[in-house]
């Protein structure tokens, strides 16, 4: 099974079963996309900012994940970026770092 066919695995198993193993999978592999977004607005808004937003990224991921559908053929890492690049400037507003 190559990668594709691993994390297509691993989405209909959490998205169809609610398979916590396949979640866990996918959340090891897509936290190298996400931590460069945490790096960049760390750097933008400071150390206090980057630890909010170490702790808020996995508190959505299995929200974030019963939204992604294969069919459309949007890539994984495109999709996983512009989400958390969304929700992480909403985790900022909320908490004053944003206007």
């Amino acid at each position: 099974m190559n990668m594709d066919e691993q994390l297509a695995d691993w989405i209909t198993r959490f998205q169809r079963d609610k398979d916590i193993d396949a979640l866990a999978s996918l959340k090891d592999y897509c936290k190298d996309m996400i931590e460069p977004l945490i790096i960049e607005f760390t750097e933008k808004y400071g150390e206090e900012a980057g630890e909010l937003l170490r702790l808020k990224w996995d508190k959505r991921f299995y929200f974030i994940f019963t939204k992604y559908q294969l069919n459309v053929g949007l890539p994984l890492d495109t999709f996983v970026k512009n989400t958390y690049r969304f929700y992480f400037m909403q985790v900022l507003r909320r908490a004053g770092y944003m206007n």
